[in-house]
């Protein structure tokens, strides 16, 4: 399919050129040469729509462009061809380097991983390549650290950061294809926190030599410590790339997050695993930061942290990075992680335009994780998440929260004419984050730790969020704080304990033929002397099943 970019292109203007002026070229050979020259341009050169993607774009509530695939011309290489032996115990580093080099100079091609296991350090990509691995082979990187370079800060990260096993940056048009596996021999460098792991578990890390920190609770391994672990490297890191595709390969392992875009444009990931021990610290599955058009569809993820998640920088240098924005997420399958699908905690340059549908999420800790906090910043919208099923969640099926990694802040005593619950405004600043218009509907799940917790700030609540035709079965029932404009339509909740809803300092709800079932309370708490305009409209509530603190007792209706 042919792009409106190319009708603006230099190329479209040379076939132009030749066809107006093909009487005036009497040459015929140089007629030919120039015709082929534009085919192979328009066809080989020149990037196509992701064939078989379209579908993912159908019936979304937003126009976006679609994600463009990179094109790759045809000569193909064996690793073994320079060298590479796929043993397990010879170092294939150079002969990754080569190949690549000798592929870049020739314009490109794809770089065939046979069967085996290959040993190797860093792997650098550049444009034009694809890396493919072939069913049956292994990457194994090399558990060494002396082959991972501490590196200067980039445009991607404010520290230093050890080189990243598989890394690209500022290239275009390339990728890692086949069905074989990636390891990063992430237990090499993951610290291990004490209470994640059994009595036996902690004593065979000891044995394996390195550091307990001086309190017992984290063991790092040899060679590392506190300040270096922070700046573990991450498997898969592309910085300021365009047209990549990952697809069907295995991502497994890392010593931290395992396929990480920063500032990237145009990605197709597509079938591949990310899979790490449950408890591996900082073990993210698939990160976006600051990235446009990305085509996230029919992958698994088994994390240690978020598996799917969207970020956009810290405050300031988020905002000069700009927004993750113009992302789809469709036909995923997580099997474990902090969060199912999660936008966060570093929202500071925005969040716009995002689509997460047909997903399953299964012993996650929340399924939908929504979190900043003061000092981040970020305006996170438009955001429309619809048919997702959960099962075996820990804590919450839907998060909001504004206060990532802090308590909600308590009054010293109960304010002037308010209450306890009335937690403190703090002033409004380019650093104040929120989420708005965000849409979630058709959401079924099994065994939750509560239905949802929206927490928003005094100052910056959590505003326009519709619920539509959800059906949840938790322990305790949905807490909103600090919220103002949501909508809850057709919600289903069987709750085995507490109260269905609980409204604190919470404005414009409108809660519309909520169904109830389950050993919990029949009833409604409102708190707060900052609540109005909460209407429940045809349920079997009646005002009797309200529980009021003083200052809260005109901001409800029932119908």
């Amino acid at each position: 399919m042919i792009t409106d970019d190319f009708y603006k292109s230099p190329f479209y203007r040379l076939l132009t050129f030749v066809t107006s002026n093909f009487k005036r070229i009497r040459n015929m050979r140089k007629l030919v040469k120039l015709i082929m020259l534009v085919f192979v341009i328009l066809f080989v050169v020149f990037p196509c729509k992701a064939e078989g993607y379209g579908k993912y774009y159908q019936g979304l509530p937003f126009d976006i462009p679609k994600a463009v695939t990179p094109a790759i011309p045809e000569l193909e290489v064996s690793l073994a061809e320079y060298g590479g032996i796929g043993n397990g115990m010879i170092l294939n580093t150079q002969a990754f380097a080569a190949a690549i080099a000798d592929l870049s100079e020739r314009g490109g091609g794809h770089l065939i991983v046979p069967e085996g296991i290959w040993l190797t350090g860093p792997i650098v990509l550049k444009s034009n390549i694809d890396l493919h691995v072939l069913k049956n082979a292994i990457v194994l990187f090399t558990p060494d650290k002396t082959q991972y370079p501490l590196l200067s800060p980039d445009e991607g990260t404010s520290g230093s950061r050890f080189q990243s096993p598989i890394s690209a940056y500022h290239e275009s048009n390339f990728s890692i294809t086949g069905e074989g596996v990636f390891d990063g021999n992430g237990e090499f460098w993951r610290p291990v926190k004490r209470f994640k792991v059994s009595n036996a578990e902690w004593n065979s890390f000891i044995k394996t030599g390195g550091t307990v920190q001086q309190d017992g609770a984290i063991w790092y391994p040899e060679t590392s410590s506190e300040k270096l672990t922070k700046k573990r490297p991450r498997m898969v890191r592309f910085v300021r790339c365009e047209r990549v595709l990952l697809q069907g390969v295995v991502f497994q392992n890392s010593p931290s997050f395992h396929v990480n875009f920063i500032l990237s444009d145009n990605i197709v990931v597509d079938g591949i695993m990310v899979r790490c021990p449950w408890n591996a610290q900082n073990g993210d599955g698939i990160d976006l930061s600051s990235c446009t058009n990305a085509l996230i569809v029919n992958c698994a993820v088994d994390a240690g942290d978020d598996a799917i998640c969207l970020k956009s920088g810290i405050g300031d240098v988020g905002r000069r990075r700009g927004p993750c924005a113009n992302i789809i997420i469709d036909n995923c399958t997580v099997f474990h992680g902090h969060g199912g699908f999660v936008i966060g905690s570093d929202t500071g340059g925005g969040i716009d335009r995002v689509s997460v549908r047909n997903c399953r999420f299964i012993d996650t800790d929340t399924g939908l994780r929504f979190k900043s906090k003061r000092g981040r910043g970020g305006v996170v919208s438009n955001v429309y998440v619809d048919n997702i099923m959960m099962n075996d969640i820990a804590n919450y099926a839907i998060w909001f929260d504004s206060y990532y990694q802090e308590k909600t802040p308590e009054p010293d005593g109960i304010p002037e004419g308010g209450e306890m619950t009335d937690v403190p405004f703090m002033p409004v600043t380019d650093d104040t984050p929120c989420f708005q218009d965000i849409h979630i509907s058709n959401i079924t799940c099994r065994d939750a730790g509560r239905a949802m917790f929206f927490n928003g700030l005094p100052e910056m609540n959590v505003s326009n969020v519709s619920l539509t035709d959800c059906m949840i079965h938790s322990v305790a029932g949905a807490q909103v704080d600090e919220t103002c404009g949501l909508r809850m339509e057709n919600i289903h909740l069987d709750v085995a304990e507490g109260p269905v809803l609980s409204f604190n300092n919470s404005k414009d709800i409108e809660v519309k033929d909520l169904v109830y079932a389950g050993n919990g309370e029949q009833k409604v708490r409102v708190s707060g002397s900052r609540n109005r305009n909460i209407k429940i409209k045809g349920g079997k509530f009646c005002i009797d099943d309200v529980l009021f603190t003083p200052k809260a007792k005109k901001a409800i209706t029932i119908d």
